[in-house]
This record gives structure tokens, C-alpha cells and sequence, in this order.
């Protein structure tokens, strides 16, 4: 079972770390620039102030090393964070104390038992170098301890942090950062939250509640990583404190990069955009905001959306005769879709077909296809799926290989992989007409993209047609395919059937 959250692939390309020296070895400007202030500035806190602005300028150079050498290694990455750190406080060192004359900055540089040594006679007598100022042992040991903490910890962390966020293994790129124009209720139990988001994140907008509040001093905020995979998310509590002209805001995580399985990016930020401004062309539109659920069906979608499902098909069934419209359709839906997740398919497909009758949906006619093919009724089950397509032509409800896949996924799983792969085919020419395979491109026609239909599709075309057939089958898209797509299929090929020969020559 795949982890609820995004887990980096540990990778560490050899750029990362060449650029990771490269920062080190550039600290040497920053750390000139910092001792020399610390030496001759009157004021202490110049030279605090100084301190941090090393520390970040080293925590930006690590952290851009990261992302711009696509590491994807948080334990390495932050270990060559570490690396820049100390080489900037050690630089700054040798630049200290040469320019206190206690050698050249080369010399000190290469012997650091010099080095500790002219740092411990500073560090046993009484310093009145800094501009007059008296400064005892003790008190300057304690701030290059802090000192130390500090120039070596940021870099790292920063480095870590830049290497742990979402990355597309397809399109060897980093996930699009985007806020969503949208504020939610603060989260008062983050715990609650966060369990039922792991087990339903298809239903967040259900389990975070609308911000009741125009200008709120306490919400949460969503942050959305998107790529050509499945999108990710992370969820703050946001909390604003005001005074005067000032304004401090604070920030406290509720759930870093959960994953949002088949879950449309572009969807959810059009879902969170604001509504349109009155006037008479939003007058003349359609209300777009989703419906309010029926009060009388908050407890089992609250069940379904926990996993109580015979709970949840306890509240809704009193319901599927009401005579009110959303209330008998919702409560259909419920029921549909607790007795599929239970597994009793003769139940279920009873309810899909009475939802069908209600909502003449392509996903509707698609669940009921998919449904019959579990029960084996396999001749009407292709006909709910051509009706489910015919429908989906003319309305554009969903990508027509979703219906596909999710009926060859219903064929497999019920038994029947034989009868999946004349989809298969429909899916492969799909490809070969397209030619490219580049994931953007694929992604933008909704269109599945090509390492996961040929990794999905492995288990069946192995099982029906076997290794050397199986094979050929793939091997006859190379040629309708570009040149990338045909490189990426052959390294697939030879790590997928290892030792058989394709016969197409």
C-alpha cells in the first residue's frame, strides 16, 4: 500500500553535490564580510545581526544547491547543508584571526591547531579589541558556541528541507508551489483532522469547513504542490496578531505533503478561485458552488468518510425512497458506494442502476459497468461501459481512458484479465497515435501517462499472452512513438522481461 504522504526517492545527482562544493568554497566573500564587522563594529548587535545574515546567506546556497542539483536525498542534502555551514564559520575564523595578526589567513587556514590555540589564549584573558569594549572569557565562548549552532544548523536545515519537498520523478522536475485563493475554518483538532484526511483526502473540501469570517485572524490555509502524478498538499494554521500599523502572522503545520490520489490540480484551484463579482453576466451563469449536504445524511457521510461502512449504509438507506430529489439521490450514492467498498456487488449494482435512473451521468453508467463486471456479468457490464463512453463523448465529463482503466481494473480484479485486453489495445493505439509520450503533453489531454500504463498493464499482458508474446505486444509501439518515447520504452523493455528476445525484429 502506497504511504498517504510524499516520500522522497533519495536520489542525489552528482550536480547537487558539485554545487553544494561550489557554495562552500564561495563562502569565502560572506565570511571576510562578517569577520571584518565583527571585529571593527561598536555595537554588538551589528554584529548579531550579522551573524544571521551569514547564517541565511549560507542557508540560501545550500538550499538553492537542492533544488537546482534535483536532490532528493533530505539526509545527505542536509549533511552538505552542514558541509557550507562549517566551511563558512571555519573561513570566517582564519579571516578573524588573521586580521587580529595572528598569522596569515592561508597559514591559518590550513593549520587548525594554530587556529584552536590563539583561540584559547582569546578565549583565557580579558578581549578589549572589539572598539574598547570589555568582554569576559566566558561570555565569548558562550556566543561562538552559539555562534557555531547557528552557522551550522540553518544551512542544514534549509538544505534538508529544500530536498524533502514534492518532486516529479516523470518530468525530472519540482512540483508547482500554489497557495489556493482560499481560506478555511482554523482546525481546532489537527489530530481529527489529519486522520480522517489520511483516510479520505478525496473528500477534503467535505472535512475542512469554510471560513465564516471576510478578513479572519485565525484560519487555515492550503498550500498545493502540483506535477504530471498526483497532487500534494500541506495544511496551516494560520494566526494573525494585530497592533497599531504592525501585523505578525504565525504559522503551525496540521499535515505536510499528503498525497491526493487521482485527484485533478487544476480542479481544486478552480474549485477554491472566489466567486465572481455580480453583475448581469454572473447573473445569467450557473451557481458553480457545490451543494450543502442533506442534514439528515451528516452522520453517514461522516461514517463512509471514516471507513464505518455498514454505519454509514444504515443512515443513508432510510432515505433512498424520500421524496425529496437531493436527499433520495445522495442517499443512493451512499449506499452505492458503502456496499461496493463492502464488496457486495449484487447489493450495490441495485443501487447504482436506481442512481443511473436519477443522474444519467458517464460516471454513473461507468460504476455500473464496472459493478456488473464484478458480479461476472460480463456481457451487460461491456454494454454499461459503451454507454458510459457514448455519454461522456457527448457531455465531456471525465478523460474517456479513465472509464477504460477503471473497467480493465474491475475486469482484473474480478478474474477476467482475458477480457481486459482488448481495452489494453484501445489503450496502447491511444499512445501510438499520440506519438509523443512526454508526460506535460499527456497530462494536458488527460491522457494516463505512459510509465504508469505500462507498468499497470504489465501484470495482465503477462498473464494473458506471457513473456515472449507480452513483449512484442509493447515492443509494436516503438516505431509509432518518438524518440524519447522509444528510449524510454526500451530500458522498460529490458528491465520488465530480462533475457526474452523481442520477435518483432
Amino acid at each position: 500500500m502506497s504511504s498517504p504522504y510524499y516520500a522522497p526517492s533519495g536520489r542525489l545527482p552528482a550536480r547537487a553535490v558539485m554545487l553544494a562544493s561550489v557554495c562552500a568554497l564561495a563562502v569565502l566573500v560572506p565570511a571576510w564580510l562578517y569577520a571584518w564587522l565583527t571585529i571593527h563594529s561598536p555595537f554588538v548587535l551589528i554584529n548579531w545581526l550579522a551573524m544571521a545574515a551569514f547564517a541565511v546567506a549560507m542557508g540560501v546556497g545550500a538550499q538553492m544547491a537542492a533544488r537546482l542539483g534535483k536532490a532528493r536525498n533530505p539526509l545527505w542534502m542536509g549533511r552538505l547543508g552542514l558541509m557550507i555551514g562549517i566551511s563558512g564559520w571555519y573561513a570566517h575564523w582564519a579571516t578573524w584571526l588573521a586580521i587580529a595578526d595572528a598569522g596569515s589567513f592561508g597559514s591559518l587556514l590550513g593549520d587548525p591547531r594554530a587556529m584552536w590555540g590563539f583561540a584559547s589564549l582569546v578565549a583565557e584573558h580579558e578581549v578589549r579589541s572589539i572598539m574598547g569594549m570589555r568582554i569576559e572569557g566566558s561570555v565569548l565562548v558562550a556566543g561562538w558556541i552559539i555562534e557555531f549552532i547557528l552557522l551550522a544548523s540553518l544551512p542544514r536545515s534549509l538544505a534538508r528541507m529544500a530536498a524533502e519537498a514534492p518532486f516529479c520523478e516523470l518530468t525530472d522536475a519540482w512540483a508547482e508551489m500554489f497557495e489556493l485563493p482560499r481560506k478555511f475554518a482554523w482546525i481546532d483538532e489537527p489530530h481529527v483532522a489529519v486522520h480522517r484526511l489520511e483516510s479520505a483526502p478525496g473528500q477534503l473540501f467535505s472535512i475542512l469547513d469554510d471560513c465564516p469570517e471576510q478578513d479572519p485572524m485565525r484560519y487555515s490555509a492550503i498550500t498545493l504542490y502540483r506535477s504530471a502524478t498526483d497532487p500534494f498538499i500541506s495544511i496551516d494554521n494560520v494566526s494573525i496578531e494585530r497592533s497599531a500599523n504592525k501585523e505578525k502572522k504565525s504559522t503551525r503545520a496540521v499535515v505536510t505533503y499528503l498525497r491526493l490520489p487521482n485527484m485533478d490540480a487544476d480542479g481544486l484551484i478552480a474549485h477554491c478561485l472566489p466567486a465572481a463579482a455580480p453583475g448581469p453576466a454572473s447573473e445569467a451563469a450557473p451557481d458553480m458552488a457545490a451543494p450543502a449536504d442533506p442534514p439528515e445524511l451528516v452522520d453517514a457521510i461522516d461514517h463512509l468518510t471514516a471507513g464505518r461502512l455498514e454505519q454509514a449504509l444504515a443512515g443513508a438507506a432510510p432515505h433512498i425512497a424520500a421524496t425529496r430529489d437531493d436527499l433520495r439521490i445522495d442517499a443512493l450514492r451512499l449506499c452505492a458506494f458503502a456496499t461496493a467498498r463492502l464488496s457486495r456487488w449484487t447489493e450495490a449494482q441495485h443501487y447504482w442502476h436506481a442512481l443511473f435512473d436519477e443522474e444519467r451521468s458517464a460516471f454513473n453508467a461507468s460504476q455500473t459497468g464496472c459493478n456488473l463486471a464484478m458480479t461476472g456479468d460480463l456481457e451487460q457490464a461491456g454494454e454499461w461501459i459503451a454507454r458510459a463512453r457514448e455519454l461522456n463523448a457527448a457531455t465531456g465529463e471525465m478523460p474517456d481512458s479513465q472509464i477504460v482503466t477503471s473497467y480493465i481494473s474491475a475486469l482484473t480484479q474480478a478474474g477476467h484479465p482475458a477480457q481486459a485486453m482488448p481495452y489494453l489495445d484501445q489503450l496502447r493505439t491511444l499512445y501510438m497515435r499520440q506519438g509523443c509520450t512526454d508526460a506535460t503533453v499527456l497530462a494536458a489531454r488527460r491522457i494516463p501517462l505512459f510509465g504508469i500504463f505500462l507498468q499497470n498493464s504489465l501484470p495482465i499482458v503477462r498473464k494473458v499472452l506471457g513473456d515472449a508474446e507480452g513483449r512484442a505486444w509493447y515492443a509494436a509501439m516503438a516505431t509509432h512513438l518518438d524518440q524519447a518515447g522509444q528510449g524510454d520504452l526500451a530500458s522498460w523493455l529490458e528491465a520488465s522481461f530480462a533475457g526474452e528476445t523481442s520477435t518483432t525484429g
